[in-house]
């Protein structure tokens, strides 16, 4: 057993709370819960380590507007600006590159979306928060930002920051660890309750562990779990590349028909938000290196863009009706809780909804209606 937790009954040993998810997600509400001083020794991160979900992309960016409009609303921001205090600080007490700031451009040309964003920026941007700043570029200030796209118009605006995700979750994970939070590898195989709390079975088939609250923080694999309710994989697609020719030295994060953009070690990510096709898991990596190697093109110039070294694609989960995370308890179910949901916007909302997700386990606090569980009654475990 590990320091701290419980021998418990005889259907194995036990915890306080345990989360199910060992990404982004889960991570996040594991380090609000230390942070608002709940026992670490009291706490369980169940992980399936499962390389296809979001938070395994070797290429990740958060900058301000991640969705289709630049006038976001008031809870869009208030978890941007908290997920970005609390990102940067996780990012900037480590001691490899995590975090690498870049104002981000988006391209306003070649794509049906530009002229609403435009609208949509002419509209908002004067309230946006203190700390977002925007600008409209074109000509020569465009051309020193990104000389491929020769002068044409575009929208710049900072903060933003790619973010190395697998290693901030992997440092995530060994803080909590060596803080006394007991993690454990595999699947939830069956989640029951009694009346003296949760069981949770594993695929492995050891003894199932008591829990007096569970919290599913399972991304796309929620709804193998969670039945009833709108849950939809979305498969994504993103690249690394080597950073010569013109990835060399980007002044910029581009956001045009994919996110192109310099990772913390200085090599160049590109990805699209998701895949729009069937047998995403058969699609070919020489098909995909080229996709994103013209979308690329069309962004810098055309020149030769150099070797990709490496194409990862995985699934997000969302809530199809509404597209907003679910945080919350779970309808009908006693002490079962929901953090997942989160689509592309993960970096977003995660670290932000694991301080109130655990300031609403510890003290009751209000959780945001506008991301509350509680919203999808009809979801329910599947038993």
């Amino acid at each position: 057993m590990g320091a701290g937790v419980s021998q418990g009954d005889e259907k194995g040993p036990r915890a306080a709370i345990a989360v199910v998810g060992g990404g982004l997600a889960g991570l996040s509400l594991i380090d609000a819960l230390l942070e608002q001083g709940h026992p670490a020794a009291e706490l369980l991160v169940i992980d399936a380590a499962d390389p296809q979900r979001g938070s395994s992309a070797p290429a990740t960016v958060l900058h301000p507007f991640a969705g289709r409009t630049m006038a976001p609303g008031k809870a869009h921001w208030r978890a941007f600006l908290k997920s970005w205090e609390t990102l940067q600080r996780w990012c900037e007490r480590e001691e490899e590159p995590l975090w690498r700031p870049a104002p981000m451009m988006r391209l306003m040309e070649g794509d049906k979306l530009s002229a609403k964003l435009e609208e949509s920026w002419e509209e908002a941007h004067t309230s946006y928060p203190e700390i977002v700043r925007s600008r409209r570029v074109e000509g020569e200030e465009s051309r020193r930002l990104l000389p491929g796209w020769q002068g044409r118009p575009a929208l710049v605006y900072e903060p933003a920051a790619a973010v190395d995700m697998p290693g901030l979750c992997a440092a995530l994970l060994k803080r909590a660890r060596e803080r006394g939070v007991r993690v454990v590898q595999g699947d939830v195989a069956d989640l029951r309750r009694d009346e003296k709390g949760w069981d949770i079975g594993l695929t492995s088939g050891a003894p199932a562990w008591r829990a007096a609250r569970v919290v599913l923080a399972t991304g796309a694999a929620l709804g193998r779990l969670l039945g009833e309710a709108d849950l939809r994989e979305r498969p994504g697609e993103v690249g690394v590349w080597e950073a010569t020719g013109p990835l060399k030295g980007l002044n910029v994060m581009v956001n045009s028909a994919a996110n192109i953009f310099e990772r913390p070690d200085g090599r160049v990510g590109v990805g699209s938000t998701y895949l729009k096709r069937e047998g995403w898991r058969e699609r070919g990596d020489g098909e995909a290196k080229q996709e994103l190697g013209e979308k690329m093109a069309a962004a810098l110039g055309g020149a030769d863009l150099g070797r990709a070294l490496q194409i990862w694609r995985g699934v997000r989960g969302i809530y199809g009706s509404d597209h907003r995370p679910l945080v919350g308890p779970v309808a009908g179910e006693c002490e079962l809780y929901v953090m997942a949901g989160f689509g592309s916007k993960g970096l977003t909302w995660a670290p932000a909804m694991g301080q109130v997700l655990a300031a609403h386990l510890l003290d009751g606090a209000p959780l945001w209606e506008v991301v509350d569980a509680r919203r999808a009654r009809q979801m329910r475990l599947r038993r």
